[in-house]
Parts: C-alpha cells; sequence; structure tokens
C-alpha cells in the first residue's frame, strides 16, 4: 500500500511533467523521462550520466527505446524504456508488464547486432541510437536495461541474461523507489564488506595510536584483486560519498595506471597515491589481531571518498584479464565515531587527500560554497514588478528534490498554493541546467553536447580556478538571464520543427550569440522584463539557421551529427564558416 506521500509525490511529478511539455514543446511521455531521469542523475545513478533521451517504437515490431548512455569506466552500456501512466491515480505494474517492456528494449539491442538499421533514416533517433551502441561495440563489456514508471511495480527485476558474449542486467525504478531515493535516502545504501566469508580475505591495518572522539585511522595495504573483486560485486555503491560524475573522466593519469598493473604491478604502490576510505564500524578478529596489527572481517558502511580513479582503473585491468597477483595498494581507512560530523569529515578528507587527477572531485558536490551561495541568494533576491512589493523569485535548486521538500513544507493546501504561485515550477533551475545556460553562453557548446553531468564536471572545475564569476546579486541575475535567453531560444528553434539535434543546435546557437552578439543581449533588461528583446528574438533566427546549415554539411560526409557536435571542431569550424560570412 503506497503512501499518501508517495502518492503527493505523483501527483507532482505529473504537474511538473505537464509544465515541462507545454513551456517545451514535448510530449508528456517526453518529459516524463527527462525529469525522472534529471533525478535519477542528481541522486546518483552513474549508468544514467548524460543519458541521450530518444523516443523511438516499432509497436508492430514490438521494439522500442527511450533512451542511452555510456559509461567509459565501467564499460557499460545502459538503455532505457519507459512506463508512463498520464492518469490522476497510480495503477500497479505487474510482472508481465514488466517482461513486456523490457523486452522491447531487449529487441532494440539485438537488432544493433543485426543489419536492421542499415536501410534506415540516418536523421532518426534510433539510428542514432544504434551508431552510439556500435561506436562502443569493443569497448562494452555489460549492457544495463533499465525499467522507469511513474506506476507502483511490483518487487520483481528480471534474472540477468547473455546476448553472445555480453552480460545483460536489468533494473526497474517506480514512483515509490524514486520517492525513497529522493526523500528517505534509500539509494544510500549502507555496504557491508564481508572481507572473511565472501573473499576469504581479512584486512590487516596498522591502527594509528592517536585516540580521539571523531574517528579511527587505520593504515596498511589491500591487494588490487580484492579491491577489484569488491568494485565488481558493489560497483557505485562504493563511491555514493564521492562524486560520480568522476567516471566519465579519462586522461593520461588511466593510462598510466593501466600501463603499471600490465607491465610492471610490483611498481604499482610506488608510483600511485592509493584509497582514502571511510566505515561507519568495523568487525576486528581479536584473536588473530596483535598489538601492531587489527586484523578486520567486516566493514560496515565502507565508502571510498578519494580515489575513486584508482579504484575503477584497477577494476578495468581486472575484467581485461590483467594479473593483479603483484598489485598491492595503499588505503588509509577511518572509522567514524562521531556520526554527527560524518558529512564534515568526508568532505575534508576527500579536499586534502593527494588526488589522483587535476579535477578535485569534492568541489563538484552540491555542498560546494558556489551552490550554497546562489542558492542562497535565489531565496533572497525578488522577481521586478512595476507595481508594489515583489513576492516572485527563481529557485536555484542546489540538490535535486528540494523544490518538492520546500513544497511539502507548507503546512496547509493554501499555503502550497501560494509557494507555487510565486515560485512556480517553471522558475525552478537545478545547478546542472545553470551550468548549462551558461558555459553555452560562455563558448562551450563542444563540452555542453557531451551531457549534462559532463559539462558540470568542467563548469565546476572552472569555477574552482576562479574562471566563474563568484556568487554576488549581479553574477545571479546575470546567470537568470542567461537562462531566460536559453529557454527563449529553446522555444523559438522548437517552433521552427527543424527535425532532430535541438538540443545541440540550442548549445550552438547561444554559443555563437554569446561569442559575436554579446553587445546586443543587455541582461539588466532581461532580468527587469523577465524576457528577450525583440532585436535578440530576431538574432537567434538569423544564426539558429546558420547553426542547422552547419550541421548539415559536416567535414566527414555521413558522420553522427551527435557525436560531431561533442568535438572542439565542430564549434571552431563554425565559428570560421560564420566569419566568413560576415
Amino acid at each position: 500500500m503506497l503512501s499518501d506521500k508517495v502518492k503527493e509525490f505523483y501527483s507532482e511529478l505529473s504537474e511538473e511533467a505537464a509544465t515541462y511539455a507545454k513551456e517545451n514543446g514535448v510530449g508528456s511521455l517526453n518529459a516524463f523521462k527527462t525529469i525522472f531521469v534529471s533525478y535519477l542523475q542528481e541522486a546518483g545513478v552513474t549508468n544514467l550520466a548524460d543519458c541521450e533521451i530518444v523516443s523511438f517504437k516499432k509497436t508492430n515490431e514490438k521494439m522500442r527505446l527511450d533512451g542511452y548512455a555510456y559509461n567509459e569506466y565501467f564499460h557499460s552500456m545502459t538503455l532505457l524504456v519507459a512506463d508512463y501512466n498520464s492518469k490522476s491515480t497510480i495503477d500497479k505494474l505487474g510482472k508481465t508488464d514488466i517482461d513486456k517492456i523490457i523486452r522491447q528494449a531487449t529487441k532494440f539491442y539485438r537488432s544493433c547486432k543485426t543489419s536492421y538499421f542499415d536501410e534506415a533514416e540516418e536523421s532518426g533517433e534510433g539510428y542514432q541510437a544504434y551508431e552510439f551502441i556500435k561506436q562502443y561495440t569493443n569497448e562494452t563489456e555489460v549492457v544495463n536495461i533499465i525499467l522507469i514508471t511513474n506506476n507502483e511495480a511490483v518487487l520483481y527485476v528480471p534474472q540477468d541474461i547473455i546476448i553472445g558474449k555480453i552480460t545483460v542486467k536489468f533494473d526497474v525504478w517506480d514512483i515509490e523507489r524514486l520517492y525513497q531515493c529522493l526523500f528517505q535516502n534509500a539509494q544510500a545504501t549502507k555496504v557491508v564488506i564481508r572481507l572473511k566469508s565472501k573473499y576469504s580475505e581479512a584486512l590487516s591495518l596498522i591502527k594509528v595510536d592517536d585516540e580521539n572522539p571523531a574517528y579511527d585511522c587505520y593504515v596498511g595495504v589491500i591487494s588490487g584483486e580484492l579491491l577489484a573483486k569488491i568494485y565488481k560485486d558493489e560497483g557505485q555503491n562504493l563511491i555514493e560519498r564521492n562524486v560520480r560524475s568522476f567516471l566519465q573522466a579519462t586522461g593520461k593519469i588511466n593510462k598510466g595506471i593501466r600501463d603499471t598493473l600490465s607491465s610492471e604491478p610490483h611498481m604499482f604502490m610506488a608510483y600511485n597515491n592509493g584509497i582514502s576510505t571511510i566505515a561507519e564500524s568495523i568487525e576486528i578478529d581479536e584473536a588473530a589481531s596483535t598489538n601492531t596489527l587489527s586484523v578486520i572481517n567486516v566493514l560496515h558502511g565502507w565508502q571510498i571518498v578519494n580515489g575513486g580513479q584508482t579504484t575503477a582503473s584497477i577494476y578495468n585491468a581486472y575484467q581485461s584479464k590483467i594479473s593483479l597477483s603483484k598489485a598491492s595498494v595503499q588505503i588509509k581507512l577511518s572509522v567514524i565515531k562521531d556520526t554527527e560530523k560524518t558529512n564534515e569529515i568526508i568532505a575534508n578528507i576527500s579536499k586534502y587527500a593527494n588526488s589522483q587527477n587535476k579535477i578535485n572531485m569534492s568541489d563538484f558536490s552540491a555542498n560546494d560554497e558556489y551552490h550554497i551561495r546562489m542558492e542562497q541568494l535565489s531565496r533572497s533576491i525578488y522577481i521586478p514588478t512595476e507595481k508594489g512589493k515583489s513576492l516572485d523569485r527563481w529557485f536555484y535548486e542546489r540538490a535535486r528534490g528540494q523544490y518538492l521538500v520546500e513544497v511539502n513544507r507548507q503546512i496547509t493546501p493554501a499555503l502550497k498554493r501560494q509557494f507555487k504561485e510565486h515560485n512556480p515550477k517553471s522558475r525552478c533551475i537545478s545547478k546542472t541546467v545553470a551550468a548549462k545556460c551558461m558555459m553555452a553562453w560562455r563558448g562551450f557548446p563542444d563540452i555542453v553536447s557531451k551531457g549534462l553531468e559532463t559539462n558540470f564536471v568542467i563548469f565546476s572545475e572552472m569555477t574552482k580556478k576562479g574562471e566563474i564569476p563568484e556568487p554576488s546579486e549581479t553574477t545571479y541575475k546575470d546567470m537568470i538571464s542567461k537562462v531566460i535567453l536559453f529557454n527563449e531560444c529553446d522555444k523559438i528553434i522548437a517552433d521552427h520543427k527543424f527535425g532532430g539535434f535541438k538540443a545541440q543546435q540550442n548549445y550552438y546557437t547561444v554559443a555563437l550569440i554569446g561569442k559575436y552578439f554579446a553587445d546586443k543581449v543587455d541582461s539588466d533588461y532581461i532580468w527587469a522584463t523577465q524576457s528577450i528583446s525583440p532585436e535578440v528574438a530576431q538574432i537567434i533566427e538569423k544564426v539558429m539557421y546558420i547553426v542547422w546549415n552547419h550541421f548539415m554539411n559536416p567535414t566527414t560526409p555521413g558522420v553522427n551529427i551527435g557525436q560531431w557536435c561533442k568535438k572542439e571542431d565542430c564549434w571552431e569550424l563554425l565559428q570560421r564558416r560564420f566569419e566568413e560570412e560576415l
């Protein structure tokens, strides 16, 4: 039996989908998929990071696909399929329904391994997804098929299957699970690592002789093979306290780790900084321990807060059959005793521990000072009004779900209506969407095209370096003006019905305006009127055709436009073409 809170959340989600559909000129199903996936992304479901939402359906052939994404570290392809209920009440999704829907996505994947799409329209979403899947065929080790639904699903998930040599795993997210994830922290399940009973290998560490009320510290070595096995079993659950987006990072460091494991495994510990971990409690084998060594059999609430890249790289080597028998990893384990300071201690461990990468993952948290300050500004700055006192605001959502939490804090229906009137969902802006609008304006459409999560990582790095202006009343209003500009651009492009690649056309159009027409875009005017000027609207109409013609004439005929848009040379060529026409 669903609780009243879940039913209320269902209504809120339906209302949000309806508003999104109206404002973005999309169908209610697409709106639902976009919103549901954004919630999961913010909650840390890593295999849906940068998920591309599509609508491909062949009813007669019992085949469909609603989204896709690829995770480079897990070498996993994720396919999304959706079940949307537009009624005012929640239905039950049974075992037969789940199997039927998931089989449709499974058939799509099977079709990608045949000649089915050879004669398909290249601009179609199905073909684009096929090209994307084909691009990663040799690297893909596992396929995840995820069903999302706003109905209540029975407690059933299909068993894994094998297609060719690929393991296909399934998962189901219904309205109740999403609610629990967002409001009851159900996603952050406590990881229990039973070292002795499951892996037949205890962890022998030296306890640091420094008694304090906050934590106990242990240092030592964990075998690379044990770490890889644990990571294979637990996956993203191990890094929930870290930033999920690091899984998208690539570079020379990763290759160096892999090369060392392959050619000089005995040197791995000398070259690598190791991992920093925390646990809520541990179980020590007192009989096997000595005065100097603590033999740990069980880790409760174990999390890797620094060294996720090292762990993922070791896992990849393990999956590639590289021997880890001689590879050891330095480990620091902090067992938190003062639970009230858990988040603070973890944040500081991530902040001050040695980083394997130039990007410090702790800076990408929703608790970063930049986002806290932007949130505070959004709660105190009101939209101008011609007469009287203004009560209307934008709502900066530092963490997904904050808006709904605030709505539910209103104790009466009348107060809820009043809150929504002055803080409508249409003016709720998430940190990732704000970063998207700002990065497009600042001339990084290729980065934005890689997805909200990847873009947010780069945006956060720029914030850390001081390349993004610090939060202030002026910069907050300027950020909102760029969001309004982006939204208006999206509406104009949608009205002209170009076809595919609307998102990329938005990014590149805003980027071109930001570089060549910035003097025509008055942020103060946009903030004061909450709209763009007729002159700016005309500029958008001019520029969007230039961008579309650019997309239709790539340097390599037949190239996947969606993938080309992610490359810097696509943006550089557009600028050259534009300047040649001036």
